[in-house]
């Protein structure tokens, strides 16, 4: 019988190593993989801009203690955030800046394709996800927003997030459309299911998620 794999997710702001891995991985699933940026303008090979100093950075960690995912959360910052250059919600959703609305970009997800081709039977997605609603309510954030590609939107509605596509069609590196998801309508759903209760580790706690 395969045993569930089980992953642990920590904030990394704190930890430059683990800000450096996740600069990495982002390099290689952005420029290397799927070039969707020119790897030619990371010599370094770490994938960074203009936003990683308004964002929250996590990472996703297997039982060995390997990084085989990460994302950001994008703040509210001077330059906006970066999605709105390419997409636009739909005239009947609120605006990030509504009143009552407290948004952050879930931006740079990224996953080890290395890490799913040795681990076909695994997968990380619903546990990177979790910490990613986690550390957006660590940063008073009721609203996450994010472009997002048609078929991982559908993945994370399969997956029982209220992960909605809210606006028309754009092309970001191919086709993506702006979606939203209300983390007061998750928190309602979540109640009383443990399975769906979010936790982020900080620091070198090793409290973490379980991927169900």
């Amino acid at each position: 019988m395969v045993q569930p794999a089980v992953f642990h997710a920590r904030a990394i702001d704190d930890d430059p190593w683990l800000l450096e891995q996740s600069y990495r991985l982002r390099y290689r699933m952005y420029c290397v993989e799927r070039r969707f940026l020119d790897a030619a303008d990371y010599p370094d090979g770490r994938e960074i801009d203009e936003f990683d100093a308004h964002s929250l950075h996590l990472g996703v960690f297997d039982s060995d203690g390997d990084m085989i995912g990460t994302a950001r959360l994008i703040k509210a910052n001077p330059h906006g955030f970066p999605m709105f250059r390419h997409c636009a919600f739909f005239p009947d959703v609120l605006p990030p800046d509504a009143p009552n609305v407290v948004a952050v970009e879930a931006s740079r997800l990224a996953i080890s394709r290395d890490y799913m081709r040795r681990h076909r039977r695994t997968e990380p997605l619903s546990a990177l996800v979790k910490a990613v609603v986690a550390c957006a309510r660590l940063a008073g954030a009721n609203h996450l927003i994010a472009a997002s590609e048609p078929a991982l939107a559908r993945r994370l509605m399969h997956l029982g997030f209220p992960y909605r596509i809210s606006g028309p069609a754009a092309d970001y590196y191919g086709p993506v459309a702006a979606c939203l998801m209300n983390l007061d309508e998750l928190d309602a759903m979540a109640a009383g299911d443990n399975v769906w209760t979010p936790a982020l580790s900080q620091g070198h706690d090793e409290t973490g998620l379980a991927h169900r």
